[in-house]
């Protein structure tokens, strides 16, 4: 049976009155629970603070008031400071009067119905104490989490939470800000479902009326909800103006689909779709894809698509599937790249999967190329593996650590395009072995290690066949030494010299043919690339080399741990000519290339990097890269970088980002080619962000990365209103993929 208490005596009244929030008269929901703080912590000036509601256990009925009356047939009236709750609900007013049998009443005078998350004040209601259902007249009400807040004619309280409002106002605005609001005749807050509706909505900015729709939809949690996305425009020189409607269909828990709509005034219209699917064994099935049918500046139907499927990567078996495919080469720059392909030449599509243990690894790939820019034609073509198996095994001993890996590959490719010496098709097998035995005290480390490749091939060119095998063995002797002295305030100062001895010897001269080994194979860019045991990647070769890879290391931690600078310079001093080569001509210098990396912290704030590479036999620049990187926030930075080759600026990139007050931001973002004089990418935008909206308004001029013409420029603008959503969201998306560092933050308050 439930349970009534009526306590009467004054001790007990002032008790329930001071355990109660106070409010003055008038005062609305939103205002009660506001916290005001000017200390510039938060953009709203303040933050809701509601007090825990402790309801009743179980379905008890707790009442307290300074007068109780029962009128001797069903009705139980409390004045005064009336305080009911059950559960997770409260109710005040200063008088309540209900049938203790049935729970129906009536509450008068400044009335607050308070629930977790939400509190609601009005002059009148009529209420169930029982079952927490009400109708509150002239109220205004807040749920805290989401910041929504409101006023209406009335406000209509279910059992389970969830709110009808009638003739109402609703905003994400903090307390007195009325920056826009929305006027609906029916509004429903579904906090069952996290979703809220409105009909017959007039969205006001200043309480000014600018645009009318019969029906809105909007989260009031992070759950996904079915409904229309905020639409996005945008003005462009290729596409011209451009309006997309995006429609989300939250199918279920598991899958969901994104319908969205493109106009393009200059091309046609074309239409999205991205639809996920998470298996039980949280395996992903993810599909996006374009169409674009009778394109208006090329006159062809046009297309973009790709498939994935993904496994769980902690399982032990691991396996994925991708397709992709596109109508050309030049869609990804023309119209974006909806669906993140992998490449604007050459699509691959591939299927694999990889079993692992404690030390060994086991899988297979199959893959296919696609090539859909038609000026890659001959060699330029990659190969397909259809399939490669792969393996590798790794046992780290008390002494000796031993490592093996390698694959079995069938390679075939298009045969457009190809001269009587490129291959066709092919097959291959590889092998890595190697022993190490390390040795490391406080002073350095001394590791000396065996080496073993196998390399197998066999090549059909023109109609001819072509085998070659050969194995290569090794020897490597690595070591370093740790130089250290400690400063007065606590820094540390390092060097650290390291050297490595490496004999590759293979036992026959072997005839190469590249499968999956790229021309830029020999060049050396960074330091860790000196002391690799075979620098040449790819299974395809391994050459021949007596040589000695030198490095010394000089670094800084101030008394914190933070390291302060870092200076690494190496370089490889060959002891004789290489006869061995992937070009098959001899190479003769003596020394690599020198490679110098540097970083330094020139202010808490402050970093510079550098990276010089000069050519083989000389210190004269190959290429080099000096960068200068200041940052103080998300939102202030600044980042320089110059790219030289051969002795020549190349590139050139600038990016900007400074918040001017709390509400503006400006970004910029310039790469440019010194050499042709001529911009890579440039984008300039704007950012407003205050209380409950925040807009953004971007610039932006891009290159056809694939034809290296003119891409075309872009005007486009973002609003969002706090809680509600954003119109528009190409401006954020732009800067993400146009400025280093830049990233989309979350709406503050």
């Amino acid at each position: 049976m439930n349970h009534l208490t009526l306590p009467r005596s004054i001790a007990l009244s002032v008790l329930a009155m001071s355990s109660g929030v106070a409010y003055g008269e008038g005062q609305t929901a939103a205002a009660t629970d506001w916290v005001v703080d000017t200390s510039g912590t938060y953009l709203c000036q303040g933050y809701y603070s509601p007090p825990l509601v402790e309801g009743s256990p179980g379905d008890d009925l707790n009442a307290e008031a300074e007068n109780t009356d029962y009128d001797g047939n069903d009705r139980v009236i409390l004045s005064g400071n009336a305080f009911i709750t059950r559960n997770d609900f409260q109710l005040e007013a200063d008088r309540v009067s209900f049938l203790n049998s049935t729970g129906d009443g009536d509450a008068e005078g400044n009335v607050k119905i308070r629930r977790p998350n939400t509190l609601l004040i009005g002059d009148t209601a009529s209420v169930n104490v029982r079952t927490n259902a009400f109708d509150l007249k002239n109220s205004s009400f807040v749920t805290h989490q989401n910041r929504l807040r409101g006023d209406s004619e009335f406000a209509i309280g279910a059992p389970n939470g969830d709110i009808r409002v009638v003739n109402g106002t609703i905003t994400f605005c903090a307390p007195g800000v009325n920056s826009w609001d929305l006027q609906a005749k029916q509004i429903y807050l579904n906090q069952s479902s996290g979703r809220g509706w409105a009909n017959n909505v007039v969205v006001r900015v200043k309480e000014i009326p600018v645009f009318y729709t019969p029906a809105l939809g909007f989260p009031l949690d992070d759950r996904r909800l079915t409904g229309f996305l905020f639409p996005s425009y945008s003005l462009g020189s290729t596409s011209g103006t451009e309006i997309v409607t995006p429609f989300y269909w939250n199918l279920a828990p598991n899958y969901d689909l994104l319908i969205q709509p493109r106009f393009m005034s200059a091309r046609g219209t074309a239409l999205g779709l991205h639809g996920r699917y998470l298996f039980e064994d949280f395996s992903l099935f993810e599909a996006k894809t374009e169409q674009l049918p009778d394109d208006k500046v090329t006159g062809t139907d046009r297309h973009i698509s790709k498939l994935t499927l993904t496994s769980d990567p902690s399982k032990a078996v691991i396996w994925n599937m991708t397709y992709e495919d596109a109508s050309d080469g030049t869609y990804q720059d023309d119209l974006d790249n909806f669906a993140d392909l992998s490449d604007k030449q050459q699509l691959t599509s591939s299927i694999g999967a990889t079993v692992r243990g404690d030390n060994w690894s086991a899988g297979w790939l199959v893959d296919r190329i696609d090539v859909v820019d038609p000026s890659v034609t001959g060699s330029a073509v990659k190969f397909s593996r259809q399939p490669q198996l792969t393996a590798s095994w790794a046992e780290y001993g008390e002494n000796w650590n031993l490592f093996v890996s390698g694959d079995a590959t069938e390679f075939t490719r298009t045969t457009t395009g190809l001269t009587s010496s490129d291959p066709s098709e092919g097959r291959r097998l590889s092998s890595d072995l190697k022993a190490e035995y390390p040795m490391s005290r406080a002073f350095g480390s001394l590791t000396p290690a065996a080496l073993g490749f196998a390399r197998w091939s066999e090549a059909t060119t023109g109609t001819t066949t072509q085998d070659n095998a050969y194995f290569t063995y090794g020897a490597s002797l690595d070591g370093s030494l740790n130089f250290e002295k400690f400063g007065e305030n606590g820094s540390l100062h390092e060097i650290i010299p390291r050297a490595k001895l490496l004999v590759r010897e293979p036992n026959e001269d072997p005839t190469v043919v590249k499968f999956d080994t790229p021309d830029t194979a020999n060049e050396t860019d960074t330091v860790s690339q000196i002391f690799l045991d075979n620098p040449i990647s790819g299974g395809d070769f391994v050459g021949d080399t007596r040589e000695i890879a030198l490095s010394l290391t000089s670094r800084g931690i101030n008394s914190n741990g933070i390291e302060t600078y870092r200076v690494t310079a190496g370089r490889t001093i060959f002891l004789q000519d290489r006869g061995v080569t992937l070009s098959g001509d001899p190479e003769t210098t003596d020394q690599g290339p020198l490679v110098v990396e540097s970083t330094a912290r020139l202010a808490e704030s402050f970093n510079w990097n550098t990276r010089f590479s000069s050519v083989a036999d000389g210190e004269t620049m190959d290429t080099a890269t000096n960068e200068f990187k200041y940052r103080t926030s998300d939102t202030d930075y600044v980042t320089q970088r110059i790219v030289w080759d051969n002795d020549a600026a190349t590139r050139t990139d600038l990016y900007v980002s400074n918040q001017v007050g709390q509400d503006w931001r400006f970004l910029a973002g310039l790469q440019w080619e010194p050499n042709t004089e001529e911009r890579v990418n440039q984008v300039v935008g704007i950012e407003y962000e205050s209380c409950c909206w925040r807009a953004a308004m971007v610039h932006a001029y891009e290159r056809d990365q694939v034809t290296a013409t003119n891409g075309g420029h872009s005007v486009k603008l973002q609003v969002e209103l706090k809680g509600l959503g954003v119109l528009g969201r190409g401006a954020s998306s732009i800067m993400e993929r146009l400025l280093e560092g830049y990233e989309l933050s979350e709406a503050r308050y």
